[in-house]
C-alpha cells in the first residue's frame, strides 16, 4: 500500500501553496470589504495562475483543458480552499458541456478561455430546494418569458453571462443569459439578487433541452462533491492556523490561551477530524481515478458529508476559541466559513448526501 503522492503533483501543490499565501492571501481583506477584486488585481492573479500552467489544468481534455486525474485535482482544491478569496483557475459549470451550436462559440469557448465568467443562477431566497423555486419559464410567441428572483454569489461584470433555472411547462430548464441583457436587473441589498421582470428570451437560450436542468451535469456531480470535499479540508487547516495563532497571541487573566485545557482539547479534536476526512478524500480520489469504485456516487457522499460536518464542526470549535457568543459574522472564521459555504447551501447538500447513502445501504446486494 503506498501513500506517496506522485512528485509532481507535490510540486505544483507546493507552488501554488507559496502563490497563494504570498500574493493572495494578503488580498483577502479587500476582497471581503469590497465584495469583489480591483479588474487589475484579477488580471494580475490570472496572469500568475497561466504562467504556473494552472488554467484550465482540470478541464477535460475532450474540451481542451489538461484532463487532471481527480487525486491531483483534489490537491490543488485543498490548497485553494485555504482562502475565502475566489481564486479563478479557469473552472467552468459542468452543465456549459451540453452547449450546442452557436452556444459553443458564444458562452462555452469564452468561458474556457477565461473571456467571460458563467454564474449560476439557481438559489431563491425563498428556498434552496427546485420543488420550492418560483423562477418561471412561460412559452410565448417569440420563445419564453422568465420571471422571478435568484440569488447570485457576487455582482457579474457587464461581459460575464448567467445561468438561470426556471419552471417551464416541461418542468425545470436551463436558460444562457448575457449579464448585460436588456431588462435584467441587478440589486445589492444586503445580497446580490438577479431580478427578472418579464424578460423575453428565445428558445435557443435553453442549455440542453427544455425539463432537463437537473440532468446537466450530472455525470461529473460525484467527482466534484469530492472536490469540494478536498476544499473543505483546506477551509479547516486554514482555521486550525487561525485558532493556534489566536491561541498563542491572545492573553486572559494573564495567560495565554494556548494553555487552557479547554481550548487545546478543541485543537486537538480539529486536527484528527481533518486527517480522518482528508483520507476519506484522497482514497475516494484514488479509487475514481483507477475505477476501483463500484459506485463512485455512494463514496462521493460519504465524502461531501463527512467533509460538510467536519466544516461544521471546525467553525464550531473555533467561534469558541475565538470567545465568539456563537455564529456572528464579525467572527473572523465565521467571516471565512460563510463566504466558501453559506450555511444554508452547505445544509441542503448535507441532505442530499444523506440520501444517497441511505438510499445505497438500503439496496439489496446483488446477488
Amino acid at each position: 500500500m503506498d501513500f506517496e503522492f506522485p512528485e509532481d503533483t507535490q510540486m505544483l501543490r507546493d507552488m501554488l501553496r507559496r502563490f497563494i499565501r504570498k500574493d493572495v492571501l494578503p488580498l483577502e481583506m479587500k476582497f471581503f470589504t469590497a465584495g469583489e477584486l480591483a479588474p487589475e488585481e484579477r488580471a494580475r492573479l490570472r496572469r500568475a495562475v497561466e504562467q504556473m500552467g494552472l488554467w484550465g489544468l482540470t478541464i477535460p481534455e475532450a474540451y481542451g483543458g489538461g484532463g487532471l486525474d481527480l487525486l491531483s485535482a483534489c490537491m490543488i482544491e485543498e490548497e485553494l480552499g485555504s482562502t475565502f478569496l475566489p481564486l479563478e483557475i479557469g473552472e467552468v459549470p459542468p452543465a456549459l458541456f451540453a452547449c450546442t451550436g452557436e452556444q459553443v462559440t458564444r458562452f462555452l469557448e469564452p468561458a474556457l478561455a477565461g473571456e467571460r465568467r458563467p454564474l449560476i443562477a439557481a438559489r431563491e431566497l425563498s428556498s434552496l430546494h427546485p420543488q420550492g423555486w418560483t423562477t418561471v419559464a412561460e412559452v410565448s410567441s417569440e420563445g419564453y418569458v422568465l420571471s422571478g428572483e435568484k440569488l447570485l454569489s457576487f455582482a457579474p461584470d457587464p461581459t460575464d453571462f448567467l445561468i438561470v433555472y426556471a419552471k417551464s411547462p416541461a418542468g425545470l430548464t436551463a436558460f444562457l443569459l448575457d449579464a448585460d441583457a436588456p431588462g435584467l436587473g441587478i440589486s445589492r441589498d444586503g445580497m446580490v439578487t438577479l431580478k427578472l421582470g418579464k424578460l423575453p428570451v428565445a428558445a435557443s437560450a435553453i442549455l440542453g433541452k427544455p425539463g432537463g436542468a437537473l440532468e446537466l451535469g450530472v455525470t461529473e456531480a460525484p467527482r466534484l462533491w469530492i472536490r469540494t470535499g478536498a476544499r473543505y479540508v483546506g477551509a479547516v487547516n486554514r482555521l486550525i492556523e487561525m485558532c493556534l495563532e489566536h491561541a498563542r497571541t491572545w492573553t486572559s487573566l494573564g495567560e495565554p490561551l494556548s494553555v487552557r485545557p479547554a481550548v487545546q482539547r478543541m485543537l486537538a479534536e480539529m486536527s484528527v477530524d481533518v486527517e480522518s476526512v482528508r483520507w476519506l478524500v484522497y482514497h475516494a480520489a484514488w479509487q475514481a481515478d483507477s475505477a476501483a469504485a463500484d459506485d463512485l456516487r455512494r463514496l462521493a457522499a460519504q465524502v461531501r458529508l463527512a467533509s460538510g460536518e467536519l466544516l461544521k464542526r471546525a467553525v464550531d470549535r473555533a467561534t469558541m476559541i475565538f470567545a465568539g457568543p456563537g455564529p456572528s459574522p464579525e467572527i473572523e472564521p465565521q467571516r471565512f466559513v460563510r463566504s466558501l459555504a453559506p450555511p444554508e447551501v452547505l445544509e441542503f447538500a448535507l441532505e442530499q448526501a444523506r440520501a444517497v447513502i441511505i438510499a445505497d445501504l438500503f439496496t439489496p446486494p446483488t446477488q
